[in-house]
């Protein structure tokens, strides 16, 4: 089964072909895959040293130093995926983007993309600030 070239020109993504699954795959889940991997990072080598049995530790236990660094590295790279996703959905709808036609889910996919991209960003930037902010062990 084959569809004549003529009515390809009429499909609502003409410039679908130019994006690969990659692309719209990472660009539209590649914010909230990294905040979730931050988020359970975080809260793990935050909690265990405070946490390690079932009493309450004021201070990190000793060896676990190492945690708030990590925590810190986990949340810049998570930052920078994000950031990724944003800018390759953004490269999508650049690719994509007709003035004259408004629909086609290559373009959907990459709008949704950027916005998830930048907003997962911004909300695990303000996570890596709390773990800034508030202190480790106190709760």
């Amino acid at each position: 089964m084959t569809a004549e070239p003529a009515s390809l020109t009429n499909h609502p993504a003409p410039r679908r072909d130019q994006v690969s699954a990659f692309e719209s795959v990472f660009g539209l889940l590649g914010g909230p895959g990294a905040w979730f991997a931050q988020l359970c990072a975080g809260y793990a080598m935050a909690s265990w040293p405070c946490f390690p049995h079932e009493e309450h530790h004021i201070l990190p236990e000793a060896g676990y130093a190492w945690t708030w660094a990590a925590i810190v590295a986990v949340s810049v790279v998570a930052i920078g995926i994000s950031f990724a996703a944003f800018a390759v959905s953004r490269r999508t709808y650049k690719r994509v983007h007709l003035p004259d036609v408004g629909s086609g889910r290559t373009r959907f996919l990459a709008l949704w993309g950027m916005v998830l991209g930048a907003s997962f960003a911004v909300g695990t930037a303000m996570t890596l600030v709390a773990f800034f902010v508030l202190p480790r062990c106190a709760g």
